[in-house]
């Protein structure tokens, strides 16, 4: 990256919006995956290394570009369902994109300075940088993992089978490489071979993993219906329209007659407490009639009166099997992080109350295996499934209420971290959507059958329970800490090399 390109400030500003454009169109829903090869090298070409302030603003303005065209939803959820103003919803926007973007600022930041003082190449730390940058997202306050870059790639399966081995940030390791290299033999005309040639291994390697994972085949044995109500949110909690929704989700199931072994609810399909309210009661009655293990959405409150995002499922007999809780809750959606400190924090959690969380992410034993329960977006994050299947889980189940985002971007974003799960797990996953998109994903990450968003459908296909484990599931991101070693190893050299460089000077 040291050789000297000037750029005008429109060009700069060209550059980076070019970048955003084809981050924005490698993403789901347009899912052009190859473009995220490539979208970060504009980028890296606009940087300057000897400008660190510079470098920070030039990330930063990218990834708020970027990022806006990923998550402009939020002002869809806040505003025309959550009740919040237009001028404060696009606030919250606003702060989330100016977060996500300041990740990007550190990486663009770092990389050329790391480059320049302790002769790290930036092919190098700009990916290391990258991924850590990442997991760091999907931890710090609660977590907000969406739109990572290695999430472009749900739709390119071949690729996408590596994960079973390594997770998700090594494909962004991958991409931000390619990308980093591009750049580089753009601006000093040179290839680094080494490192090339080892990215282009890894590449054809995960390749021709996945083509051999792609040839093993499970249609499933077992049948399940997925039941997508579609309830409008704007009448999901009106208690004059309580009647009309249990009605609809009882006829949907006579509908769908008998031969399903597993029969899913999206969340709070029933839109009570399910332990008090005595509506609840239709719902065993249903089970046994169908004879269908039934898993319903639903409210749930304990004996100190705190409230629970809960599934139940019913067994063939109308018997309760068990229930799950939500362990991993939605700030400003279900609770209000900080309140304690901030009173005013309040004002801009969506109206839906406050939750607390359940006790873990154990599955439920049933009549055909142990079910795992991801309630919302608890599969967006690899470390909930994880556990789950160490748990024993034989399958994924997700239901969801994606109504909050409208006809957006996000109920297709939200279903492809679906894709990554299963592949990740090794397991089948049922996805039952309020209003879409339903689906039933293969442990291959085909999506074998999916509804319509805003459709009220029967959904049937198969899956089968599934045991063992991925090499993923087993150890988790230990790719992370490989690049937290790698990284700080190359900073402790760059350093002692940059210690005997001045004492060589001041001997001079």
């Amino acid at each position: 990256m040291s050789f000297p390109i000037s750029f005008t400030k429109n060009s700069r500003l060209n550059l980076l919006f070019l970048s955003a454009v084809l981050f924005v169109l490698s993403q789901p829903p347009v899912s052009l995956f190859p473009l995220a090869y490539v979208a970060l090298a504009p980028l890296f070409i606009a940087l300057d290394p000897g400008k660190n302030r510079q470098n920070f603003l030039v990330g930063f303005i990218a990834g708020t570009a970027a990022y806006t065209g990923c998550v402009y939803w939020v002002i869809v959820a806040m505003n025309t369902y959550g009740g919040i103003s237009i001028p404060l919803a696009i606030l919250i926007l606003a702060l989330l994109v100016l977060y996500m973007a300041l990740y990007v600022g550190v990486v663009t930041w770092l990389a050329p300075l790391m480059e320049r003082s302790l002769r790290i190449p930036f092919y190098i730390g700009a990916p290391l940088l990258w991924v850590l940058a990442e997991y760091w997202r999907g931890c710090f306050l609660t977590g907000f993992p969406w739109s990572y870059i290695g999430h472009s790639q749900s739709n390119f399966l071949t690729m996408l089978q590596i994960v079973s081995i390594t997770g998700t940030y090594f494909l962004s390791f991958l991409i931000v490489a390619v990308n980093a290299i591009l750049a580089h033999a753009w601006r000093s005309r040179r290839v680094p071979l080494v490192f090339t040639i080892s990215i282009g291994l890894a590449i054809a390697l995960s390749l021709a993993y996945g083509h051999v994972r792609l040839q093993e085949r499970d249609a499933g044995t077992l049948t399940t219906a997925i039941i997508q109500g579609n309830i409008r949110q704007d009448v999901k909690w009106d208690a004059a329209f309580k009647l009309k929704t249990i009605t609809r989700y009882a006829q949907m199931s006579l509908q769908s007659g008998q031969e399903a072994a597993l029969m899913v609810w999206p969340e709070t399909a029933m839109p009570f407490v399910f332990n008090v309210d005595e509506a609840s009661d239709f719902v065993p009655a249903l089970s046994k009639s169908l004879s269908t293990d039934l898993l319903v959405g639903t409210l749930s409150r304990d004996a100190q009166g705190k409230f629970y995002n809960s599934a139940y499922i019913y067994g063939r007999e109308g018997q309760l099997v068990g229930n799950y809780s939500k362990v991993h809750l939605v700030p400003f959606g279900e609770f209000t992080p900080l309140r304690q400190y901030f009173p005013f924090l309040e004002k801009i959690s969506v109206a839906t109350g406050d939750f607390f969380s359940g006790k873990g992410h154990l599955p439920i034993t049933t009549d055909i295996g142990k079910v795992g329960i991801l309630i919302c977006y608890e599969g967006v994050f690899p470390h909930i499934t994880n556990e789950t299947v160490r748990n024993g889980a034989q399958v994924l189940v997700n239901i969801t209420n994606d109504a909050w985002f409208g006809r957006s971007s996000a109920p297709y974003q939200h279903l492809a971290f679906y894709v990554f799960r299963a592949v990740e797990t090794d397991r089948f996953v049922l996805r039952a959507a309020n209003t879409g998109v339903s689906a039933v994903i293969n442990p291959r990450g085909r999506i074998t059958t999916r509804t319509l968003i805003f459709e009220e459908a029967i959904l049937k296909g198969t899956f089968s329970m599934r045991d063992g484990q991925t090499f993923y599931v087993r150890y988790g991101d230990y790719f992370l800490l490989a690049c937290f070693v790698v990284l700080i190893g190359l900073i402790t050299w760059g350093i002692s090399k940059k210690e005997v460089r001045d004492t060589r000077s001041e001997e001079k």
